[in-house]
């Protein structure tokens, strides 16, 4: 092993610098996953353990350094715990990463329909929500629903959210060309940093895709205006291109 430097106990190799660059980049895209998130603070607090820690052992103080360990694993036990939405969200992320995903087919062909379908929906003054999926998932969700399987079409989806039909609250879930399943009820954001004036569809919209990698299209019954949550993040008053361009960036991103 070839040694660069040494500052009295401190010996540095070209492996340990290495070792440290991954170690960073490793710390900063997990900083850049949990941004903005409810799990941030604490994985603040661990990044804190984990270089205390580290300094106790560089002064040999086995004693902190015992306690440091025994509290790091302490917090990573609770971090599973209350942040699984979180966590979730990093190995959807991964997931969608091109080197593991090559052998996924893009298929676009519903865009058109859902489009179609939001629009309607909005000069009919419909409210609804509409969750695209990429990945065949949220089971669970989709269990508690009506199911429907059948071919994406604007006319099913303007029946389903018409407030004569029985179906219209919840979302519909749409994954390749398929309606999967309506009344599906979706968990909310709790999310204290938004706009408080966001209505329940909204903050259905935005729970989903804090936990899942599906797309959410909400259209308000208020005000008739069209968003996207996805990531987490919320796009308000879409007009047509713009919602084609999201879905077709979307769709396309396997």
């Amino acid at each position: 092993m070839v040694e660069l430097f040494n500052i009295g106990f401190i010996s540095v190799s070209l492996i340990d610098l290495i070792d440290i660059v991954v170690v960073a980049f490793v710390f900063y895209g997990t900083y850049l996953l949990f941004r903005d998130t409810r799990a941030s603070q604490m994985l603040y607090g661990m990044i804190a353990i984990a270089f205390l820690g580290f300094i106790a052992h560089l002064l040999n103080f086995r004693a902190t350094a015992w306690l440091f360990e025994r509290l790091a694993t302490v917090w990573v036990i609770l971090f599973i715990i209350l942040f699984q939405p979180e966590l979730r969200r990093i190995l959807l992320y991964i997931g969608q990463n091109p080197l593991l995903r090559w052998m996924s087919k893009t298929d676009n062909s519903q865009t058109e329909e859902i489009i179609t379908s939001a629009f309607e929906l909005q000069r009919a003054g419909l409210g609804a929500l509409l969750v695209v999926m990429r990945d065949s998932g949220l089971k669970s969700i989709i269990e508690r629903g009506i199911k429907i399987d059948a071919q994406v079409n604007h006319d099913l989806i303007l029946s389903i959210f018409n407030t004569a039909s029985p179906l219209h609250d919840g979302a519909v879930i749409i994954y390749e060309d398929r309606v999967l399943a309506a009344k599906c009820i979706l968990p909310l954001s709790e999310n204290i940093e938004l706009d408080p004036t966001i209505g329940t569809r909204h903050l259905a919209g935005l729970g989903l895709s804090e936990e899942s990698d599906a797309m959410v299209i909400i259209i308000s019954e208020e005000n008739g205006r069209i968003s996207i949550a996805y990531q987490g993040k919320l796009k308000r008053d879409l007009n047509e291109d713009e919602l084609r361009t999201s879905l077709y960036t979307y769709l396309s991103n396997r």
